[in-house]
């Protein structure tokens, strides 16, 4: 199986970091290297200038190294997550651990994607 590499941003400038650790990663395998962000409901990226700009900063630097970036809305960010990394045949995952330590939502993930390697940077 070919190695593919996910990085999960989401609408901060710090998620940069990420993305350069992804391609990184995607360079030493020589892996396709995709960028992931979630908005769940409610969330209106429009009305939120910053967001917005962080989200655009965020595509053009995904273009930048080579990477494919997707937007999805969904009211439930760790089944969207789940089914695009089965879906795209996910091998790598970048997050951000965030910077209250342990992240629920990450061990699930890992639960659930047990076949994946996980790099957690450090908030």
């Amino acid at each position: 199986m070919a190695d593919t590499v996910l990085v999960c941003v989401t609408g901060q400038q710090s998620s940069q970091r990420l993305i350069h650790r992804g391609a990184e990663i995607a360079a030493r395998h020589g892996a396709p290297l995709l960028v992931l962000s979630v908005s769940g409901s409610g969330v209106n990226l429009l009305s939120n200038p910053s967001v917005s700009q962080a989200l655009n900063d965020l595509y053009r630097l995904s273009v930048e190294v080579g990477a494919e970036m997707t937007m999805l809305h969904h009211t439930d960010a760790h089944r969207a997550i789940c089914d695009f990394a089965k879906e795209r045949g996910v091998t790598h995952l970048v997050l951000g651990q965030g910077q209250n330590g342990e992240n629920p939502f990450i061990l699930r993930l890992m639960q659930a994607l047990p076949q994946v390697t996980f790099m957690i940077e450090p908030a």
